[in-house]
């Protein structure tokens, strides 16, 4: 491992991050979102070597209200979504993994066991049913991109998705 790596690669995705969080704040006005200052987030966790781990160092993301999250761990740029159980349809989460095959779907209070994992994906008949038995409130949403660009352009194709559907409270 080399340190020089490892800090590039942290000043990589903390730019990238600041940077896209002053584009989206005016891209995101105008379509009833608010996009808040990044922060460093703690408690997360990382899906690595096939298994959910624990990240004790920080990472950076941002709100995007209402009921977003969008940010970059070393491994990805990502943004994820909560999403009540009661407007989630089948339909929804077909379109939803055809259209982000690189994402996941679990609960907010077991949200270490997936629904949906694109490193282990199910078919969509089972992913809809395991939502439907799930005594879980409220489902996260996230979608992995390489980089910034790449996240950007997804999330304005998850919100066109989410407004065809009304899952989001905008």
């Amino acid at each position: 491992m080399k340190m020089i790596e490892i800090h590039n690669h942290l000043n990589k995705i903390w730019g990238e991050i600041f940077e896209l969080n002053e584009v989206l704040r005016e891209k995101l006005r105008p379509l009833g979102f608010k996009v808040e200052p990044v922060e460093e987030v703690f408690n997360a966790y990382i899906f690595l070597e096939g298994e959910w781990r624990e990240m004790l160092y920080p990472h950076p993301a941002f709100e995007i209200k209402p009921q977003g999250e969008l940010g970059a761990t070393i491994q990805s740029f990502y943004f994820v979504f909560a999403v009540p159980k009661e407007k989630i349809t089948r339909e929804f989460i077909v379109e939803f993994i055809k259209k982000f095959p690189q994402s996941y779907i679990y609960g907010t209070e077991n949200f270490l066991e997936d629904i949906y994992n694109h490193n282990f994906p199910r078919n969509l008949d089972e992913v809809y049913e395991k939502i439907e038995k799930s005594q879980e409130k409220v489902f996260q949403l996230e979608v992995e991109a390489e980089d910034s660009q790449d996240i950007e352009n997804k999330l304005f194709e998850f919100i066109g998705l989410a407004k065809k559907y009304k899952i989001l409270e905008i």
